[in-house]
Formats: C-alpha cells, structure tokens, sequence
C-alpha cells in the first residue's frame, strides 16, 4: 500500500515542503503549485467521506483555502500532505451532516436495503450501457458503505486501510489515543465484514449481491440517472481502464474483505473539478495576504 506522506512530484521538482516555505514567503507560484499538487488527493479524501461530488467540491474549496490561510502554522515537524490530510480530515468530521449520511443509516440498515433491492438480470440489453451502469452502482454502493460508518469509524478506516496512515499517525490526525484509533479502525472493519461479507459479489461470483442485480431497483427508484451518471463520467486524474472484479477476489483470497475493498478506492482516481481550481487560483492574491502570522 503506498504511503501518503510520499510527496507527488510537482513541475518544479521541488519538495511540497520547499514549495510551502516559498508560499509562506509571499511566493505566489510556489502556492498555485504547491495547492495543484494535492487538490485531486484532498477532493478523493472528501468525496469517500462525503459520498457526493457536489459536497466534496464544496469541502474541497473550504480545505484548500484553510490550508492557505495557516501556512504559517506549517512548522516542518511530518511530511505536508500528512499536514493537509489533518487538516482535511478534521473539517471533514466536523461539517454539517449531508443527506445521503441520514438517509443510507447504519450499516445493517445499509445491508437491508441491498438485500431488498436484488432483482432478475434484465435490462439493460445493451452491453455498453450495462458495463457503464455496473460501474456506476458499483462506485455508488461502495460509497454507501463509507457513509454507513459514523464519522470517527469512516476516518480511521480512510486514514488507516485506504490511505496507509499508522496508528500512531492517524490517532495524531484523529487528536485520540493509539489505541483509540485502533479500536475506531477495528469497528469500521467490523461494520463493513455485515455488509460485504457473503452478499458482495465482487469479491465472489457466488455471492448474491451484484452490481447487475442492483441496476434495474436503482433505476426505478430514481438513485442513478442513466441519462446523467454521477461517478461513471467523473473525471479522473489519470486515464483508468474498468475496475477488475477478478483483481478484487485474488485480493479477497489473501485478504480480510475490507482490507482488500481499500484497493477498490484507491483505483478510482478521481480529479477534482477544473471550476474548484479556477475559483481558488482566482482567490490566490487575495489569500496571501492571510499568510503573515502563526496562530
């Protein structure tokens, strides 16, 4: 699993830590770059959090800019993105509560609901538009699962099985106990073992739950839209070939399930939408001016 404090290569080759430095010194270019090398990771961190584009953008936004505004605070002690991942996920827990949290529930309220909406392999006919929405039910209910968790659950499990983060890194990001960020990460494995296992067929054709079998009750019931996919379409940072079940239950084989479905959000790379940079480029200037004192 890699490690998230490694730094991305940036276009200057320079080190995000350098990049930070040169932003707190009133370096303008040093902060576009230094914010254009983690916006897509910080908006994958809020949409798996999240569950919906829309509140991940807006989350996105507000992250970035508090990264900005504390610059200043940024002492050099871990990596940056270690910095940023604290900052993002400390938001992220403490944002107002979105629809789809209230509405998805529990997780056996989750597992119930995939129960209940298995169907007969109809439609599609179409083999494009079939793959097309087998993917987009797949990112959606596996998305589901996150939000399922509570808050604390869903951050040591991103943190910990999607992100790579060690304990004693993510009770840090967390502001808990080593062992406290072991049991949350313990009982969000724990929440996801009711959903997935013996029901998820990604992990094992034999399973009843697949993401065909879920097309036609999520159409009828207006939760995707072929006309208009939320995730299928997403953009994404790199060009990403369609998800292998095959690769998901090797993985399954060697490993507990909801570590293997770790490997399953990493594969989508979602990029952050091209308006959220322009807004905050645009902001740029104007949040220098905020760089000039440690609170």
């Amino acid at each position: 699993m890699p490690h998230p404090t490694i730094a991305p290569t940036t276009p200057s080759g320079r080190s995000l830590e350098q990049l930070a430095s040169l932003a707190t010194a009133g370096d303008r270019v040093a902060l576009e770059e230094l914010l254009a090398a983690v916006q897509h990771r910080i908006y994958r961190h809020a949409l798996r959090f999240l569950g919906h584009p829309d509140d991940a953008e807006d989350a996105t936004q507000e992250i970035l800019i508090r990264l900005t505004t504390r610059l200043a605070t940024f002492e050099q002690r871990s990596k940056f993105t270690t910095w940023a991942y604290t900052i993002a996920t400390r938001m992220l827990i403490r944002t107002s509560q979105r629809r789809l949290e209230t509405v998805i529930g529990s997780p056996d309220d989750y597992a119930a609901f995939l129960d209940a909406g298995l169907s007969e392999l109809g439609r599609p006919s179409d083999e494009a538009e079939r793959r097309e929405l087998e993917d987009e039910v797949r990112i959606s209910c596996t998305y589901g699962m996150l939000l399922s968790l509570t808050r604390p659950s869903r951050a040591a499990y991103l943190l910990g099985d999607v992100l790579g983060f060690t304990d004693s890194e993510g009770a840090a990001i967390c502001e808990c106990s080593p062992a406290a960020f072991r049991q949350r990460l313990a009982r969000a494995r724990t929440a996801m073992r009711r959903i997935i296992n013996d029901r998820c067929g990604l992990f094992d054709p034999a399973h009843p739950c697949s993401c065909a079998r879920q097309i036609a009750p999520l159409l009828d019931h207006g939760i995707i839209n072929p006309d208009q996919l939320t995730f299928r379409h997403h953009p994404r940072e790199a060009e990403q070939s369609r998800i292998d079940p095959a690769r998901l239950e090797r993985a399954a084989n060697q490993l507990d399930h909801v570590v293997a479905i770790a490997d399953l959000y990493r594969a989508d790379r979602f990029a952050a939408p091209s308006d959220l940079w322009a807004k905050i480029s645009t902001a740029i200037p104007d949040l220098l001016d905020t760089i000039d004192s440690k609170d």
